[in-house]
């Protein structure tokens, strides 16, 4: 269908993994509307027909690198900016005055009502960051090596090292492989 890979296990990670690589990517999930959309769809929350993503596009892309500046450095132990976390809870505090809360049966959610625009998405991303970082597990968070991407190791062992065996983890096993045997 797409070619939009979903490896974070969150939906703040995901939306931070909107691009392909780091710092210089190819593929940016947040470039177009119609790529946007194409993402949206992906994880989904179809926005089709939203007359404000023009308008929100650029929010969108500054909440992704605000996401990906919080939970890399705590991918790796250390404390992300305040100014950061404070950005984050501001998109936050934004949606939950648009949101009500909904019983879904295992628990109390927020909801937010119709239309489905990138908005909602962009609150429903930072609900998922606010979560994440309120109940972890933090020390799960992982950074693969290769492309930067973030992602919550939900691996047994809690040793998963690449956004994805894959791509990256093959990849860099692939290199690795051929050094060792080609270097004299």
């Amino acid at each position: 269908m797409t070619d939009v890979e979903l490896v974070g296990n969150a939906l703040c990670l995901d939306f931070a993994n909107t691009v392909n690589a780091r710092p210089v990517a190819t593929r940016d999930w947040l470039a177009t509307p119609e790529q946007a959309l194409t993402w949206a769809r992906a994880v989904g929350h179809p926005v089709d027909g939203d007359p404000s993503l023009d308008y929100t596009l650029p929010a969108a892309r500054d909440l992704r690198e605000t996401v990906y500046r919080t939970f890399r450095p705590l991918a790796h132990g250390e404390r992300p900016a305040t100014d950061d976390v404070e950005d984050l809870h501001a998109v936050h505090a934004e949606g939950v005055a648009h949101a009500r809360f909904i019983d879904d049966g295992a628990g109390f959610r927020l909801s937010w009502a119709a239309p489905q625009t990138m908005r909602v998405l962009l609150w429903e991303v930072a609900a998922s960051a606010v979560a994440l970082l309120s109940a972890g597990p933090l020390d799960r968070l992982g950074e693969c090596p290769s492309c930067r991407w973030v992602f919550l190791d939900t691996s047994k062992n809690g040793r998963r090292r690449w956004c994805s065996m894959a791509t990256c983890g093959s990849r860099d096993k692939a290199r690795r492989y051929y050094e060792a045997h080609t270097t004299p």
